[in-house]
């Protein structure tokens, strides 16, 4: 059984896609399971030994034919590649007459997408009352037995050493309680995330815990950001910088004991790394989230919870207490 798994982007939909394989993997006894990702998502499959063939969508041309193609992305290049891919059978997305269309099997997952056949009203509406997680829909729509089996994100001896050095360098010690604080979200959403005030109250406040060490986390957009952070911060806090390497952020978030985050690549990248989550939403479903009874969720206060809006007309009001009392439950 030879299947294809076309999931592009973004990266941590790759990431909690992973989930998929170990229940392939039961049904489809020795299948070869190939995937075609963007070469941004590339180094999060790359050490995955259950897949047996990373295809760089880029440089990538239709050629070998599958028993199964699943197309989980509704790019308009994964259409495609699911469209000209020989396969025996189609699970997702694909194009058909110059319009992109999902199969009927699919549709629990597409109907809530940019491409339901009910419109995006009526897509985020769908998407507002589902209380299915992301990986329990999968396996629904795949057929296969869910015993909420995890994602995978393996780091290699090259990213378990960046981040012993990094430890060594902050006098992190096995002793310390490390909290990761990700409260930013990228440019795209700007309701996920928490202001640098808010966050500040947040550090300053769990600054009281045993044996603490914080890491603030961010990306190339939070430079500034963070630095901010930093600076009117009462509690001392170790940077982890904003311009690490994809699996060098994961090799830092891999230090953490709890990682406080919005819903963003870092929730993504520490479930599929066990860690302890104190997740926070708004704008964006909390349900579908799976944390593996690792962690606690936050809902932002709001008529605009869950209403997918890039920027929201009643912004959220956090409970910033609540999440420190969420941190000091998983110490």
């Amino acid at each position: 059984m030879d299947i294809l798994i076309i999931k592009l982007g973004a990266i941590g939909d790759v990431i909690r896609t992973t989930a998929i394989i170990p229940g392939l993997k039961e049904k489809y006894k020795n299948c070869r399971i190939d995937w075609a990702v963007k070469k941004l998502s590339f180094d999060v499959l790359k050490n995955n030994k259950m897949i047996d063939k990373v295809w760089i969508i880029e440089s990538y041309k239709p050629g070998k034919s599958y028993d199964l193609v699943i197309s989980l992305d509704d790019e308009d290049m994964a259409c495609e590649l699911a469209s000209k891919t020989g396969s025996k059978k189609i699970i997702g997305a694909y194009i058909e007459d110059g319009q992109k269309k999902y199969t009927n099997d699919s549709s629990l997952w597409f109907d809530m997408g940019l491409i339901s056949r009910f419109g995006k009203q009526r897509a985020d509406e769908l998407k507002a009352l589902n209380r299915k997680t992301h990986p329990e829909i999968m396996y629904n729509i795949l057929d296969l037995k869910y015993k909420k089996q995890e994602p995978i994100l393996n780091l290699d001896e090259k990213n378990l050493k960046f981040g012993k050095e990094f430890a060594l360098k902050n006098n992190i010690s096995k002793k310390d309680f490390v909290v990761g604080i990700n409260t930013g979200a990228g440019g795209r959403w700007e309701d996920k995330k928490l202001s640098i005030e808010e966050t500040c109250e947040l550090i300053d406040k769990l600054s009281r815990i045993k044996n603490l060490k914080i890491i603030l986390f961010g990306g190339p957009e939070e430079i500034e950001r963070n630095k901010q952070i930093i600076k009117k911060s009462k509690t001392k806090v170790i940077d982890a910088g904003c311009s690490n390497s994809l699996m060098e952020f994961a090799s830092l978030v891999n230090l953490c004991n709890v990682l406080v985050t919005s819903d963003s690549l870092a929730l993504h990248i520490g479930v599929a790394l066990k860690k302890k989550i104190v997740a926070f939403f708004y704008p964006t479903s909390a349900s579908e989230i799976e944390l593996y009874e690792r962690g606690v969720k936050i809902i932002g206060k709001g008529k605009d919870y869950c209403s997918y809006k890039p920027k929201c007309s009643y912004p959220p009001e956090w409970n910033i207490n609540g999440m420190v009392k969420a941190v000091k439950k998983l110490d």
